[in-house]
């Protein structure tokens, strides 16, 4: 069988992508990447990702976008499939990880909160999240236990940033959520996951957080 060329189209930092460079990187894949300004978007690119956002993710001639879809696409294709086989269970893995998206959304909205009120409201709905979480996580270092699932590559660039976010901003983030904390701190240890970032992606984050502006900044 003829091997697929493949070549996934990116920015440094976005997290969307990144689950696609950590899951590559588990695999062990012979992949291409160019990075992309979204500021300023070829109109290559724009031809070809009609959302126009990436992971855009090119196999051949096909294009692939939408970063679970690429997860998938790639689970189902290198012989290493890591998706629960029971429908029920997988189902469930696949609603949780649209919650990996939402949440990067509310940690990301919560750091770029223009005062006091709007920072408590969207703090709150983070930790309320982070609470619903928590009740998911039965086992660590990984989701389901030992082994690694294709849900914990959708959840690591976000947990990942809100070990930042604890770090430098909000000190009792993980105080009601210790497990989500330990899976947390599993994942970015790995090996693949660490080759999916530049290694100045903290500072990059901190940058980033200090360069919007948001009230937690301004304190």
């Amino acid at each position: 069988m003829k091997k697929s060329a493949i070549k996934l189209i990116s920015f440094p930092t976005c997290p969307y992508v990144q689950r696609s460079v950590f899951f590559m990187q588990y695999l062990e894949l012979e992949y291409a990447l160019e990075y992309i300004d979204l500021q300023n978007k070829p109109d290559w690119f724009t031809e070809i990702s009609p959302l126009g956002k990436v992971p855009v993710l090119l196999v051949d001639n096909t294009t692939l976008f939408e970063s679970h879809v690429i997860l998938e696409y790639l689970n189902e294709t290198q012989g290493h499939n890591i998706h629960p086989t029971d429908p029920l269970i997988k189902a469930r893995h696949r609603a949780l990880m649209e919650l990996a998206s939402v949440m990067l959304g509310s940690g990301r909205m919560m750091l770029t909160a223009p005062d006091q009120e709007a920072f408590t409201e969207r703090k709150n709905k983070l930790f309320n999240q982070l609470a619903y979480l928590e009740q998911q996580v039965k086992q660590t270092p990984y989701f389901c236990g030992d082994t690694l699932c294709l849900l914990d590559f959708s959840f690591a660039p976000m947990l990942q940033r809100l070990l930042f976010t604890q770090k430098y901003y909000v000190a009792e983030l993980f105080d009601a959520a210790p497990k989500v904390k330990h899976w947390a701190e599993s994942l970015v240890a790995l090996p693949a996951f660490k080759a999916s970032v530049p290694e100045d992606m903290e500072q990059r984050f901190v940058n980033k957080t200090s360069g919007n502006g948001g009230f937690i900044v301004q304190k």
